[in-house]
């Protein structure tokens, strides 16, 4: 029997060329990112700016960060925005890449773009790599990720509370590069994705370690998002976003390209003279996603690593099937539009992965947060 491709039925639609990055000067983009009054807010692939995106994509302002080298993490509050500065900045210079460097920084940046405050560095030479604000009390956490691995608590004025090293908790971070806080289940928790241990350590607000999330599911946990009673993270080096439940199973990935890493230069290129480049960018798939934001609608917004950088959009809804025709939003999506046998597989969690759980799709209006569909037309 002939086989046919199998695809995958998504809880969210790749916008294709949704905004176009500055490219003057040319720089290799490191940036986070964040929704805010109706704005998407980037850092300049190229210099110490932020940049405000309207929903449709169109630039609305530039906001120039005097003093700060590579803005990378963000969290907007109603004084303007946290910026964690991890200190460094890679240009490319031919077939290699500079390193300029300086002093990393976690600054509050008013709209104008002036520093109003600044958190001390509770050591020495720390890279900040993400900073949340905690609504009770005004907490300020700071994860370094990128030079000791320890994630800082700070009060609502600065002072230095607590540092978590990982030893109190699931075993010691190794790149803890980002900061969510979540309020699905009522009582809020602080989620950190320790990258380089393939896992997502769970605390509550005082530092006290709970659990451990995604083991075996995700490789490199870099940024995280939550929509509705779903988490969205980007995991790096596989080059995809991954979508879990609210029992931290998994749903979906998007866009996954995992040997794009395989290529010489990577997260780059290389051209005929070996000189690093910007590399080819496919629509549908991720080459090296860094960070992610949602909107109130739930739609995704994701930064990836590289020269020139690029800035995606998962809109949410309705399902989508590279090749299948859209679904108006307004009606029940129809199955057969997108193959002649559509299955839903349920979350983990209610029936253990197993494949007699299977069932064919009927309606399809409960799957936000819950299941993720797979096309399986091959006769299995």
């Amino acid at each position: 029997m002939q086989r046919r491709k199998r695809g995958v039925v998504s809880l969210y639609t790749w916008t294709d060329q949704w905004v176009d990055l500055p490219q003057e000067p040319l720089g290799w983009m490191h940036s986070g990112v964040a929704v805010t009054d109706g704005c998407v807010v980037a850092a300049h692939p190229g210099k110490p700016a932020l940049l405000y995106y309207d929903v449709d994509g169109k630039l609305d302002r530039t906001v120039e960060l005097d003093g700060l080298l590579e803005p990378h993490g963000f969290w907007c509050v109603d004084e303007g925005v946290w910026i964690d500065d991890v200190g460094f900045k890679r240009r490319p210079s031919g077939p290699k890449f500079e390193t300029e460097r300086a002093t990393g920084r976690v600054v509050l940046v008013d709209d104008a773009g002036s520093v109003r405050r600044e958190l001390d560095d509770p050591g020495a030479d720390w890279s900040p790599t993400a900073v949340a604000v905690i609504e009770e009390g005004g907490d300020i956490w700071v994860a370094d990720g990128y030079e000791h691995s320890l994630v800082h608590r700070f009060s609502a004025d600065g002072t230095h509370l607590l540092t978590l090293s990982g030893d109190e908790g699931g075993g010691r971070f190794d790149c803890p590069h980002g900061l969510l806080v979540d309020r699905r289940r009522g009582d809020p928790e602080l989620y950190i994705s320790d990258r380089a241990n393939a896992r997502i350590q769970v605390y509550d607000l005082d530092g006290r370690f709970r659990r451990l999330v995604g083991e075996g599911v995700v490789v490199t946990p870099t940024d995280m998002a939550i929509v509705g009673d779903t988490l969205a993270l980007t995991d790096f080096t596989q080059a995809r976003v991954t979508i879990l439940d609210k029992d931290d199973q998994l749903v979906e990935h998007i866009g996954a390209n995992p040997e794009a890493r395989e290529r010489d230069g990577w997260p780059n290129a290389r051209n005929a003279d070996g000189d690093l480049v910007r590399p080819p960018l496919e629509p549908g798939k991720f080459n090296s996603p860094h960070t992610l934001a949602a909107d109130p609608a739930g739609n995704l917004y994701v930064t990836e690593w590289l020269i020139g950088g690029r800035l995606t959009k998962l809109a949410l809804g309705p399902l989508s099937l590279a090749g299948a025709p859209a679904v108006d939003s307004g009606a029940t999506p129809d199955p057969t539009a997108f193959s002649q046998e559509i299955r839903v597989m349920l979350s983990p969690a209610t029936v253990q992965g197993s494949a007699r759980s299977r069932r064919f799709l009927e309606s399809p209006v409960e799957l936000h947060g819950l299941r993720a569909l797979i096309v399986n037309a091959d006769g299995a």
